[in-house]
């Protein structure tokens, strides 16, 4: 599941001239032997970018669970990209987070980096949950923006690909867009991109998931040595 996405997020990385990064045997697929869930996951980076990261999770009928975070570089003060769907198989139910994460709250910078994500909102109104608000800190590292979906098996086959390929070209076109820093300088991009580490280190739900599917020990490793390696 979430082929075409992945595909699609592939073919963007190529076309931009992103390198693979080659990554420990471990983290490229694990498979618990006791349970049919598999994780794969690929690494990135540019001249722009000093780490896009790419997990798949497969847990088959249960469960499906793509994540996908891009760090820019610290030269650069463009928000993080922040994606993750999950597929809930026994429920037929679709939950999809995507957005164009904040260094700051300041309100000009949130209408420069983020606002364009608002027509996506109004395009796929199943993208634009403000029910679901409390899901996720405003106050932080998230837009006011925020594309978020609890769906069904329709918003699966029909829109999510179509989301996140015009989510994905309005992320790529800030590179054109605002090639130089307004508000921040490296210092405190470096300083904030630590702090996102950290934040989501605590706040992301995967260390728990991962835990259950992969054991503590794998799960300690991935997440200080792929997930959030500034924490």
């Amino acid at each position: 599941m979430f082929e075409s996405i992945l595909d699609a997020l592939h073919t963007n990385l190529k076309e931009r001239d992103f390198r693979k990064i080659e990554l420990p045997y471990e983290f490229t697929k694990y498979q618990n032997d006791d349970s049919n869930y598999c994780i794969r996951n690929w690494q990135f980076e540019s001249s722009l970018y000093r780490k896009w990261r790419i997990t798949k999770l497969d847990g088959g009928r249960k469960l499906q669970v793509l994540n996908t975070v891009a760090y820019p570089s610290f030269k650069r003060e463009k928000p993080i990209l922040g994606v993750d769907i999950l597929w809930f198989g026994a429920s037929q139910k679709l939950l999809a987070v995507l957005d164009c994460q904040p260094l700051i709250q300041n309100q000009i910078y949130l209408n420069q980096y983020c606002s364009s994500l608002e027509f996506i909102k109004q395009k796929y109104s199943h993208f634009d949950n403000k029910k679901m608000n409390n899901i996720y800190d405003s106050n932080k590292y998230f837009s006011p923006w925020v594309i978020i979906c609890r769906g069904n098996k329709r918003n699966l086959e029909d829109d999510l690909c179509k989301v996140f390929r015009l989510f994905l070209d309005e992320y790529f076109k800030l590179d054109n867009i605002f090639q130089k820093n307004q508000f921040m300088e490296e210092s405190q991009v470096k300083e904030k991109q630590i702090d996102y580490d950290k934040y989501s280190l605590e706040k992301d739900p995967a260390d728990k998931l991962f835990k259950n599917f992969f054991g503590e020990m794998w799960t300690e490793n991935f997440v200080n040595n792929f997930l959030f390696t500034l924490s």
